[in-house]
């Protein structure tokens, strides 16, 4: 559990110091401080049964260069990891705007999975956004869907 949650923490801050470096190279500005919101728990088996349940609770905001950063993580520990497609549909709730962005990442314990979303703030607006999340988790053999979950994250 210690592991997950130092990883969970070098995630957080991975995610604010790469906004910082210039991943938003095409914009200026200051990065914002990654900060946490919770969601809904978004569970479901992992494909490889033995494993970690697939569980999304909580989605990391930061903000740089015109640029809003999302992430999303969820653990595994399971040798040989598995592949993870996440949707995240969103709604500003003071500018009425909508969208949706698909992330896909592979899993590769013993470190948990992270799911990226990169949206222009011209985009998705500042304020408070909606975000609901739906993921779908698969390995050779099989794909398994989990429950949706949501929240209300703020995009400074």
């Amino acid at each position: 559990m210690v592991r997950t949650k130092t990883f969970t923490r070098l995630a957080a801050a991975a995610l604010s110091i790469t906004a910082a470096a210039g991943l938003g190279l095409a914009g200026t500005g200051q990065a914002e401080a990654a900060r946490e919101f919770p969601v809904s728990n978004c569970i479901g088996p992992s494909p490889n049964i033995v494993d970690l349940p697939f569980m999304v609770r909580r989605a990391i905001v930061s903000t740089y260069g015109g640029n809003a950063y999302i992430a999303a993580d969820f653990p595994s520990y399971f040798p040989g990891g598995y592949q993870s497609s996440l949707r995240m549909d969103w709604h500003n709730l003071s500018t009425g705007k909508r969208g949706s962005k698909v992330s896909n990442t592979r899993v590769n314990p013993p470190y948990q999975g992270v799911h990226y979303f990169v949206i222009p703030v011209k985009t998705i607006g500042k304020g408070r956004v909606n975000v609901t999340l739906g993921a779908t988790n698969r390995n050779a053999l099989w794909s398994v869907p989990s429950t949706g979950c949501s929240g209300t994250i703020v995009v400074p």
